[in-house]
């Protein structure tokens, strides 16, 4: 199993290798009403979204909390949808960094952070890789819509056109960037 950070000044999309999923998640957190929603987006080597999945939470401490439930609901979702190898991404430096530390966490997200080691024998490679926040907005974008409609589940009527835009303009600069470097 391979766990790394993406560098931060990695601005393009890019799809994943042949045989994997990317799948880039994200939350969003109300501190007022401790509400959130968090967000799958799957892509395959194509570019194509393959899957897309929102998922409201209640009774929300922390962002922190909220972050590391997006990425545990995202190998939930990887597994329904029978996805083998894996590219996880998400906009959250601490989650991933507890993800690939090989120390046991003690943090008050030890029994999260345990129980996603535990769903990845499930696959048959994960990586996860940071994303800064700026070049994860198809994600962050379907959370916000989750959120907005109250949404908890696939959407099997397809991507919202907020979303799709993002989906395909980081398409297009992948493949004109790849384009160049041929």
């Amino acid at each position: 199993m391979e766990v790394s950070c993406d560098s931060l000044s990695n601005e393009v999309w890019r799809p994943p290798k042949l045989g994997f999923i990317k799948l880039n998640f994200d939350a969003t957190f109300q501190s007022n009403s401790k509400t959130s929603s968090t967000a799958v987006l799957a892509r395959d080597s194509e570019g194509k979204v393959v899957g897309v999945e929102t998922y409201l939470f209640t009774d929300v401490v922390d962002a922190f909390v909220v972050e590391v439930r997006a990425c545990e609901r995202t190998l939930f979702f990887a597994s329904r949808m029978g996805f083998l190898c894996l590219v996880v991404k998400g906009d959250s430096m601490t989650v991933i960094k507890k993800l690939k530390a090989k120390k046991k966490d003690k943090s008050v997200l030890r029994s999260i952070i345990s129980h996603i080691q535990m769903l990845e024998k499930y696959f048959e490679e994960v990586q996860y890789l940071f994303v800064p926040y700026r070049n994860n907005g198809a994600a962050h974008t379907l959370a916000m819509k989750g959120r907005r409609i109250q949404f908890s589940g696939l959407w099997v009527n397809g991507v919202p056109d907020s979303v799709l835009k993002i989906v395909e303009k980081d398409w297009a600069l992948w493949s004109q960037m790849h384009h160049f470097s041929l």
